[in-house]
């Protein structure tokens, strides 16, 4: 089909790039335009060149909500992968089929739910007058465990990191029973032959069959944590104080609430180009080797 002429070819995909261009291609190029504007949303923008970025990179609290993301890409991507690595490692070994598929259908539910409803379920959770966190603490005789989890400032970043780590667990997990559905069984019928642990077949045999799969949980999970908005924005609104604000939620802050579109797009820029950075190092760094 797409090997008659060039003028078939471009008109096949013609349709996609139109709403390519109209809902993706042309917002960025307007976004960088602004970028290097100061505009209000009402007046005319006026050019400043690179005033916006020298502001941003010269603000601490850009830095709070840079450093913010980092912490929450621990809960976003390496937990979530390790757990659903040693998840698939144990439900492989599980010889019930049923009882497999009970657990990885179970696992799986928080990921089909949206963030932001999980993100109210959650804060009800955490809720300290009447949350069943707290009340269980209560009930054991923890009392001193019982805190106001969303309104600590040590503790208010982790709480809504666990919900990420909670949310995103079972999609690897999903991710990883795949990979391992493709690889040769008679791999690990031969190292157990040769009488390998399971702890050598995992590092030998599992974990570099599953190499893609690593890869494609990595790249959606990093950026799912440098786009963190929703969780944060239903679950603590960046509080309390900047302990929980992350890049996309202090840009929103800067263009919806202060009307500094300008500077929230100069912000949305260097975000995208961290995405792409950190994501074309994890592509070149767990690229299939041949």
């Amino acid at each position: 089909m797409l090997n008659k002429s060039r003028l078939q070819n471009a008109l096949y995909i013609l349709p996609s790039m139109l709403i390519y261009s109209l809902f993706l291609l042309f917002p960025l190029l307007v976004s960088v335009g602004v970028s290097f504007t100061s505009w209000d949303g009402a007046t005319r923008p006026i050019f400043i060149g690179l005033n916006n970025f020298i502001q941003m990179f010269s603000d601490p609290v850009f830095w709070v909500a840079i450093k913010n993301n980092a912490v929450l890409m621990l809960f976003y991507t390496l937990f979530p992968l390790c757990i659903g690595l040693v998840l698939c490692s144990f439900l492989n070994d599980t010889r019930n089929n049923k009882e497999r598929s009970l657990l990885r259908i179970l696992f799986f539910l928080p990921y089909i739910m949206p963030m932001a409803v999980l993100g109210v379920v959650w804060r009800w959770l955490y809720n300290p007058a009447f949350g069943p966190i707290d009340h269980f603490f209560r009930a054991i005789g923890l009392p001193q465990l019982a805190l106001s989890w969303l309104g600590d400032f040590d503790w208010a970043l982790p709480a809504v990191g666990f919900v990420a780590t909670w949310y995103f667990f079972g999609f690897c997990l999903v991710l990883f029973m795949s990979g391992l559905q493709r690889m040769d069984p008679s791999l690990l019928e031969a190292a157990d032959l040769d009488g390998s642990s399971r702890r050598q077949k995992f590092m030998r045999i599992t974990l570099p069959g599953l190499r893609p799969e690593i890869r494609v949980a990595l790249l959606l999970t990093v950026i799912s944590s440098l786009k963190a908005f929703d969780l944060v924005y239903v679950m603590t609104h960046g509080g309390p104080g900047t302990s929980t604000l992350v890049t996309n939620l202090y840009m929103y802050q800067q263009g919806f609430d202060l009307r500094h579109y300008g500077y929230a797009s100069a912000v949305a820029i260097v975000g995208m180009i961290i995405v792409f950075a950190i994501n074309s190092i994890i592509h070149f760094a767990i690229r299939e080797r041949h």
